[in-house]
């Protein structure tokens, strides 16, 4: 089984870029040890396909690269949270409808290749300065909700369950910044996307 992950710097975690077969430090390399201990029996060939600073734009710009030429047989897409953050760094506006083209088109190009594909919700937690992305994440995260019930997709909903966890747990056990996981995030983040996995293994 082949499972590409394809995101931005969340799923990157610090990867080697001109190693292919690297697959960084964070949840993509902690899903493909626990996965390989569960189902030693199933041949997984696990990719990182994540980039550091990446929108949905940059995504398009490599998904036929990246991932479509791979032939995966499961897709786990994470992206979102630089599509509003690069507004803050770098004044770079990504409208709702500039984020549900590219978005929509990121699905139907991954899907059309008949690959089982999990979008995992981009999420940002309530630490520094932060909350000032919030108003435009939750718009995008409606759009990916939209996106995810018209095309019935898997959808893992991340900013939901942080914030969700970090309402009783303090928000730096998951996060280092707000948007970056750490370990025990990472886990977190494993954990889920391996719940969803099971239904095909």
């Amino acid at each position: 089984m082949k499972i590409v992950f394809f995101g931005d710097s969340i799923t990157e975690s610090n990867r080697n870029l001109l190693d292919p077969a690297d697959l960084g430090v964070g949840y993509v390399k902690i899903a493909a040890g626990k996965l390989r201990l569960l189902y030693p029996e199933v041949p997984f060939e696990i990719l990182n396909r994540g980039v550091g600073g990446d929108r949905t734009a940059e995504l398009l710009a490599r998904v036929q690269t990246d991932v479509l030429d791979e032939h995966p047989d499961v897709v786990a897409l994470q992206v979102g949270v630089n599509d509003v953050w690069h507004r803050f760094l770098f004044g770079k506006e990504v409208t709702p409808a500039q984020f549900t083209e590219n978005y929509t088109r990121l699905t139907e190009e991954i899907a059309g290749t008949g690959a089982k594909l999990f979008l995992l919700q981009p999420f940002v937690l309530n630490m520094g300065d932060k909350p000032r992305l919030r108003p435009y994440l939750a718009r995008f995260n409606a759009i990916i909700s939209e996106i995810a019930a018209q095309k019935q997709l898997t959808l893992i909903p991340l900013d939901e369950i942080f914030n969700g966890l970090t309402q009783d747990i303090d928000p730096a056990q998951f996060s280092v910044d707000g948007v970056h996981p750490t370990h025990r995030g990472c886990r977190y983040i494993a954990d889920l996307v391996i719940k969803e996995l099971k239904k095909y293994l």
